[in-house]
């Protein structure tokens, strides 16, 4: 899959042109966004050409309404390989700005156009673009009649009795359900990250940690969860932390997560890590003795949830 980050690198490449196009966030690329680019692809293969995105980095919320931008499901390269595991050939990721924010639904489907050539564009239910979100499906088939392309609109995709929806799944995180999470993901949840060097607490207590940073990303509540780990290589049982370390009077929310199976150093390597379930809340300890007397049942704990699978 190729990316591309400005209409100029897009527009001098030929074979994504005559192709079939959509255009959104996709963050996490769920089951609903699955269905649009299934469909796109579709579109794609009937006019015998590439699949392509058109997406933003940052949310646009975040830029426009920064005290409103809402966590991220994913980081965007995770977008990028959830994209090219969909089949999309081709994305344009867009820095999402304040000029940009101003374009009419004119411009920028003008430029979408003149840059891609499309066949065929398939958008989402309620998909709006332009300056105040003033554009629609309409305008698109209006310049669809002049241009020689076609425009088509995705259903709602609903699961368990609702849209499926970023807002609904960050919901569920934030709620602690893993089951509803990875059932409108269509994968497990999980925090994903670079492992940070931290303070080493948890080796001093015999308990070492792989850290990632949070950051900008959607998370369930703090407390001990029992969890899966992985880098590119290898996959671990694991206990969780995520808090603040109120012992420790911490005030950066961090994730530490102690790996069962052995204690591999992976540090400044890529750690994937999926929640399976919340063994308890966080709480203030007396001292280190009390905190590492809580952490050995903590890891039992999580050994026997990821052993039996409940």
């Amino acid at each position: 899959m190729r990316i591309f980050h400005s209409w100029q690198e897009a527009a001098d490449i030929a074979e994504i042109k005559g192709g079939a196009i959509t255009i959104g966030n996709f963050d996490g690329v769920h089951m609903g966004h699955e269905q649009v680019l299934a469909e796109t692809r579709g579109h794609a293969e009937a006019a015998d050409g590439p699949t392509i995105v058109v997406t933003f980095e940052p949310h646009p919320r975040a830029v426009l309404f920064p005290e409103e931008s809402p966590r991220r499901l994913c980081h965007v390269h995770e977008k990028m390989q959830y994209l090219e595991a969909a089949g999309v050939d081709a994305v344009l990721l867009l820095e999402f700005n304040m000029e940009l924010a101003g374009w009419s639904a004119g411009k920028f489907s003008k430029q979408l156009f003149d840059t891609f050539h499309f066949k065929h564009i398939h958008v989402g239910y309620d998909f709006a673009f332009g300056h105040d979100r003033q554009g629609h499906v309409d305008d698109l088939r209006r310049l669809g009649d002049a241009s020689g392309f076609t425009v088509t609109e995705a259903a709602a995709f609903e699961m368990l009795g609702a849209v499926v929806s970023s807002s609904r799944i960050r919901s569920a995180v934030e709620a602690g359900d893993f089951e509803l999470a990875n059932k409108l993901l269509g994968r497990n949840y999980s925090i994903a990250g670079t492992v940070l060097h931290g303070d080493k607490r948890g080796r001093q207590m015999n308990f070492p940690t792989a850290n990632v940073d949070i950051a900008d990303l959607a998370h369930p509540p703090v407390g001990i969860y029992a969890v899966r780990a992985e880098t590119e290589d290898k996959q671990w049982n694991g206990a969780a932390y995520l808090g603040y370390r109120p012992t420790f009077n911490g005030r950066t929310l961090l994730l530490e997560t102690h790996l069962l199976d052995d204690a591999p150093d992976v540090y400044d390597q890529w750690l994937n890590v999926s929640f399976v379930k919340r063994i308890r809340e966080d709480r203030t300890f007396t001292g280190h003795d009390d905190l590492a007397a809580q952490i050995a049942k903590d890891c039992k704990a999580a050994m026997h949830i990821l052993g039996s699978g409940t």
